[in-house]
Parts: C-alpha cells; structure tokens; sequence
C-alpha cells in the first residue's frame, strides 16, 4: 500500500509541474496559403519602439494576414512583450484566439528585425499555429460555438 501511494503520489507531482511554455516546430508546417486563412491582429504590451511594426512586416513576409483592427470572433491576435532576465532580453509573442491561447514563441532580443524575424518564423512553422488552423480553432472555442 505504501508503494501504491509513493508511485501515485510522484505521479501527481510530474503531471502539477510548472514549467516554461516550450513552443515545437511542426511535422507539416502551414502552407502560406494556410497561413493567410485567419486575420492576425498584433498588439505590444511591453513598449518596446517599433517591435510591433517590424513584427508586423516579418508576419507579413511568411504569409500571415496582418490586420489593424482588433480581432473578430475566431481570427487571431499576437501580443508582444519584452521580459529581462539576469542574462539578457527576451522577446515573447504570445499567440491567442478569443483568448483561448495557441502557442507561444521566444526570441532573445537582439534589434527589432531580428527579434520580429525569429518570432513571425517560429510562429510560422509552429505545431499549435498548425493545430489551430487545420482544426479551425481551440478545442476550446468548438465548446463556444457548436462545432
């Protein structure tokens, strides 16, 4: 009994652990033509000058449709943040959709251009942005709108 409730305890324990969000390349990346299917808003939380538009233009490049507006229902919004850490600047651009979140990538911060690229690439290939559009949205939103 004893070993019964030590192995279900470290099970407990490894499925609660908090870890960092760790975005993975896609077995089938997007298309561009997949890419472009859902409007991507962008927005900057972190106040970094001009991260946002070069973001913007590095989306553009892969294939995503950037829109000015705020998002409709099921389209797609980026926030950007730059968080500091004891070793260096690290850009995030956090990937949502009615706020149910897609995935996440990380860039250090090396300039805005070569930040935005690294990010738009990732993002671009990325197995949740794939997931999103081949299932038409979170598993979360098919509850919200019958599906």
């Amino acid at each position: 009994m004893r070993a019964l409730v030590t192995i279900s305890f470290a099970a407990l324990a490894t499925a609660c652990a908090v870890g960092q969000w760790r975005s993975k390349p896609a077995d089938r990346p997007l298309s561009r033509s997949e890419l472009s299917s859902r409007n991507l808003t962008v927005g900057d939380v972190g106040r970094q000058p001009g991260l946002d538009q070069a973001f913007s233009r590095a989306l553009a490049r892969e294939g995503f449709t950037v829109v000015a507006h705020l998002p409709y229902h099921e389209d797609l919004e980026v926030t950007l943040s730059v968080t500091r850490t004891a070793e260096a600047a690290v850009a995030l651009a956090t990937l949502r959709s009615d706020g149910f979140f897609v995935d996440e990538a990380r860039a250090s911060f090396d300039g805005n251009d070569t930040t935005a690229t690294a990010l738009a690439r990732a993002l671009a290939v990325s197995q949740g942005m794939a997931d999103f559009v081949r299932n038409s949205g979170t598993p979360q939103q098919a509850t919200f709108s019958g599906q």
